[in-house]
Formats: C-alpha cells, structure tokens, sequence
C-alpha cells in the first residue's frame, strides 16, 4: 500500500512516525512530501510547552493528550532524549482576570497548583490567578531532524514539492494523509482555517530554568509575553495576530515582545538575541482528524483520505496523539486490504 503524508511539520512527521512505529514496513511504501522541511517550517518557530488550550475536552481530545503523554515519556526515558529536544520544565501560566477554573487535564501535568500568594506578589505584580505546573518540552528543531533521519532508516521517501491538489496524487497513491496546516485552506478548500501569525526570538539566556506565559492587559506589561527556556537557548515572544500572512520579521513587534519580556523579566534586559522567526499557527475551531474517501474526476480511481489539521497554537501538545489515531486507521486499512488480498 503506497501512503503520503502532506505536510512535513510536527503533525506530518508525528503522524509518519506513528505509522512506521505502529505498522511496520512490510507492505507498505511511504513518502513524505512538502514545500518546506526542517528548519523552515512552522514548528521549527513553536515555543515546545506541552500544554493544551484551556477549555473543556472532549473524550477524543481526552484520549490523544494521553496518547501524546505516553509517548514523550517513552522518549524521555531514552538515553537521547537530549539530543532531541525531549525534557520536563516547570512553569507558570498567569493572567489577569479571577475567574478560572482548573482545566479537564490538569491531572495529566505534574504538581499541578495555583500560584502561591507571595508568586502573585513577587513574580507577577498585579495578575490575579494561574497555574504551576512540571510538563513536557518538545523542540521541534532538534526533534525534526531525528524523526527525518528515523524514517530515512526505515526506507520512508522525501520530497520536496508543493501540491496544489490532492487530485495530482490520487494516481500515485493509495492514502493521502493530509498535515498541510494552514494550507488546508487552499489545498482541501478549508475556510475554517486561517492564520495566527506568530513572532519569537531566541536569546542567549542560560539563567532561565523556568517558562512563563503572562495573559490579559496589564497596566505596565505590555501584549502577551512568555519566556520559554531550552536546551541551547530561552525562547521568548508574545504575538498573536489573526488573519495575518506574512512571514517576514516586523520590528515593530520585535519591539512588543522586547518590552513586554523585559518588563516581566528585568534579567532578560541584557541578553544577546541569537535568532528571530515568524511561523503562522494554523488555527480552526475544532482539529480536523477524519478519513474520507476521494474519487479523482479524471479517471475515476478512489484514494483514502486522512485529514489531519488545524491544531492551532497547540500542534506540539497534539500532534502525538493525533498521530497514533491516525496509526490506528492506516493499520486498519492494511488490514482490510490484506484480507481482500486472500479472497
């Protein structure tokens, strides 16, 4: 069975990992096919906090946070968790309104607890409540390149292409898992999804042991700031424009973020700036995960679908668990095909 996987970001590589993983090989041929790879796509630009939206969730939802946990704890008792961005951080979520109420998967994260009153006071002037919490980090900037290297070994193909339909690989294939983010919105005609531009920088920082998102109008700190540290360096930024596409670095939110951070953070003031990127979030109100079947127009042959997108400013938190349904269904249609094979 010949699968492609659209879309070469967290979603696209996760979902070809779990496929390879949790299938195998034997009778299945698999190529990955993007525009963009490693290190230019959006994940590359993604802060890594293993930390879902807080709102409530569905038992599908409930399911692949768990999935996506297991697996990164899987990674993280291996000896090369480092070397692919794979480790445990604690941190603080804030903001300024009272009015909170603890999150369906707040039992999935460590030491999950509300900040102390001298954390309000002493950390976060002015903010009115928030969590604590140890979760996952996932730098998909080295995480990408070991899931490549992952697949390259077990014979899974790359190219480098830009589909503008999923009618030109109906041909050649017989399931398209679609990963193609915020291009889902030309690609599948998905006018569900749109863009969340985003903009971080990477500072030379090693005192940061800590990530922090800091939400709602304060009166002194400006935007939405968050510090997030990593391996190599500590991520910061703080913009979220919806409906906007360019990708090009604006000094004007430079400055947002540098004043915002530094406020928060006055330790921060200093610190050598070693990288900044724009990404675009895919956002949709719901994630797309279903398989469907296409008939090309042309001639007449059908293709399985699997759509698998819109996950948002949360594709690190998701894109495991989604990953391994989409591993469920791909082995379900190899089964099915292996007993049409013996009739």
């Amino acid at each position: 069975m010949k699968v492609v996987v659209v879309g070469a970001g967290i979603v696209g590589l996760s979902s070809a990992l779990r496929i390879v993983e949790d299938c195998g090989t034997a009778g299945l041929e698999m190529t990955v096919m993007a525009d963009k790879f490693s290190p230019n796509t959006t994940s590359d630009v993604a802060a890594g906090i293993w930390c879902p939206p807080r709102r409530k969730m569905t038992e599908r939802e409930m399911q692949w946070l768990k999935w996506s946990q297991e697996y990164l704890t899987s990674l993280l008792k291996t000896p090369y968790a480092p070397e692919i961005g794979v480790f445990l951080q604690s941190g603080w979520i804030v903001w300024m309104h009272a009015d909170f109420q603890d999150p369906d998967w707040k039992d999935l994260v460590q030491g999950y607890r509300h900040p102390t009153k001298w954390e309000l006071t002493h950390l976060f002037p002015e903010y009115r409540d928030g969590f604590f919490c140890t979760t996952f980090m996932l730098e998909s900037r080295l995480f990408l390149p070991w899931v490549t290297n992952r697949l390259k070994d077990r014979g899974v193909k790359f190219v480098e292409r830009k589909v503008q339909s999923l009618d030109e690989l109906s041909l050649d294939y017989d399931v398209i898992i679609n990963c193609s983010g915020v291009g889902a919105r030309d690609l599948v005609g998905d006018t569900k999804v749109f863009p969340s531009r985003g903009q971080v920088m990477r500072v030379k920082a090693p005192w940061v042991k800590h990530w922090m998102l800091l939400e709602g109008k304060h009166p002194y700190i400006p935007g939405i700031p968050y510090i997030v540290g990593g391996s190599n360096s500590t991520l910061i930024g703080g913009i979220r424009q919806d409906g906007r596409w360019d990708l090009h670095n604006d000094p004007r939110d430079t400055e947002t973020i540098w004043k915002g951070v530094t406020a928060a953070i006055p330790a921060l003031k200093d610190a050598e700036v070693l990288e900044e990127k724009t990404g675009l979030r895919p956002m949709r109100e719901s994630i797309r995960l279903e398989s469907e079947k296409k008939t090309n127009p042309l001639s007449g042959r059908s293709v399985q679908v699997i759509h698998n997108y819109g996950h948002g400013a949360n594709g690190i938190t998701w894109s495991l668990g989604c990953a391994k349904e989409v591993a469920l269904m791909v082995k379900q249609l190899l089964q099915e095909k292996s007993t049409k094979s013996r009739l």
